[in-house]
């Protein structure tokens, strides 16, 4: 009998890194359910607790998009969101619409995403701004 088996050869995966999204957000309550969002849906977490700390992963990590909270405990958001390369989404978090709107003005890849707030919103706003960053690379 002749043996029809055929050597396979396997296909060849190529696995892009995945992106990198800095959260700063300075209440564990608020930040830890995030990271493990963002890290179910296969991205990479970089967390800053402060405005320092998040400057600093700025410049170490060159993350893909952030997530902001403006009020933070030391410093402000507000430092890091202005600090960020101007193709890097940024979402702002935030309670009150008034302290992003200049913000949004100045940078235009930043959106307002308001807390309270939804996971899945966040998930929807984060993938269509990376989108759209992608979109304007080229």
């Amino acid at each position: 009998m002749a043996d029809n088996k055929r050597a396979r050869t396997e296909p060849t995966v190529v696995h892009e890194p995945s992106p990198i999204i800095l959260v700063v957000e300075d209440d564990s309550a608020v930040r830890q359910p995030l990271v493990k969002f963002l890290q179910m849906r296969q991205y990479t977490v970089v967390t800053a607790e402060t405005a320092d700390e998040g400057l600093d992963a700025i410049k170490k990590q060159r993350p893909a998009a952030a997530i902001v909270d403006l009020r933070l405990r030391r410093g402000t958001g507000r430092e890091v969101v202005v600090s960020m390369p101007p193709e890097v989404p940024v979402i702002i978090f935030s309670g009150l619409r008034s302290e992003s709107a200049d913000l949004e003005a100045i940078r235009p890849l930043t959106r307002l995403v308001e807390k309270p707030y939804s996971l899945l919103m966040l998930m929807d706003t984060l993938e269509s701004m990376l989108e759209e960053a992608r979109a304007m690379k080229g």
